[in-house]
């Protein structure tokens, strides 16, 4: 095995052995400097509020909060994405994978480069409500040589035409409504063939969140300030005044302005088992990953909240 060291044995039941970060991230190899200024120009066609949230400042700056490293998306579990596809492709399991929700084509990069590294020629189908992500999607897939469908729906409102070997999400559950979160389950359940896999990650709590505004405010300067900041020193090229990326940045931040209800790791393997699915893995991600990263600015800091990575399989 190369990478992580001490690894939890029951990890390699189900996961292909875990790359090391750094590698990983030189193996991909997202092209970052070329795609956020394509992301930014497409955010401002294409973007439709409609569906909550600030989704335009959310897609202009994005890529380049990952490429300035100000931000750290999937790069920080990336490696359990990439070993859960390399170890359904190298059991000739992996035909047809979902990405249900994509900020960008992150996930697409990892499902696609698990898949071959275990030699699987797979079409992956990734379903989001924004036609921007949709189109960054499509640009990677022609860049790299990937086959994938785009679906633009909420996912509630998706009916695939096919079921599939593994589904996988970031960060995607908690900012669905509370009330739709054990039905969202059951699609996810109803999608996936028998020996299928779910995996994702999201932060779980034991006790309710509240939106702190002042709070969140803070972290969105110090965002801003450190964004700015690298930017400036990878000489990196803005596509708007430094001002205006500011003000996106505080768009960005504030675009949700609810309570977080408390969602422990038991409630989510409730919802799962309802939905006729088998937890293979619930690991808090330092324990899965030991010095996976820290989080991003934007994450409140609370030792009851803490990013758990989550596998679950259709018998």
């Amino acid at each position: 095995m190369h990478g992580y060291a001490e690894i939890p044995s029951r990890l390699s039941e189900f996961l292909a052995p875990l790359v090391d970060k750094q590698r990983l991230i030189d193996e991909i190899s997202e092209p970052l400097g070329a795609s956020a200024p394509i992301m930014f120009e497409t955010a401002q066609r294409l973007c439709d509020d409609g569906h909550g949230g600030d989704c335009r400042a959310y897609h202009s700056i994005w890529q380049y909060l990952r490429h300035s490293g100000a931000w750290h998306a999937i790069r920080n579990d990336g490696a359990l994405f990439v070993a859960a596809a390399e170890k359904l492709a190298r059991e000739g399991r992996l035909t047809r994978a979902l990405i249900s929700g994509a900020a960008d084509y992150s996930m697409l990069a990892h499902v696609a480069h698990g898949a071959m590294r275990g030699h699987a020629q797979s079409v992956i189908d990734v379903l989001d409500q924004c036609e921007t992500s949709l189109h960054l999607n499509r640009w990677y897939a022609a860049e790299r040589d990937v086959t994938i469908n785009t679906f633009k729906s909420a996912a509630l409102s998706f009916a695939p035409d096919n079921r599939y070997d593994l589904i996988c999400t970031h960060s995607f559950l908690s900012w669905q409504p509370f009330a739709d979160r054990p039905l969202l389950f059951k699609k996810w359940g109803e999608w996936l063939r028998p020996g299928g896999r779910l995996c994702f990650s999201d932060r779980v709590s034991s006790v309710d969140t509240p939106f702190d505004a002042t709070a969140r405010r803070q972290r969105i300067e110090r965002l801003a300030e450190e964004a700015l900041a690298r930017v400036a020193d990878q000489e990196m090229k803005l596509p708007c005044t430094e001002t205006a990326f500011a003000d996106l940045i505080r768009k960005f931040g504030m675009r949700f302005h609810a309570d977080q209800r408390a969602m422990p790791k038991e409630l989510i393997e409730t919802w799962a088992a309802e939905a006729g699915l088998v937890t293979d893995l619930a690991l808090p991600l330092a324990e899965a990953l030991p010095g996976a990263g820290t989080p991003s600015l934007l994450s409140q800091p609370r030792s009851d909240r803490v990013r758990m990575w989550f596998q679950f399989s259709r018998p």
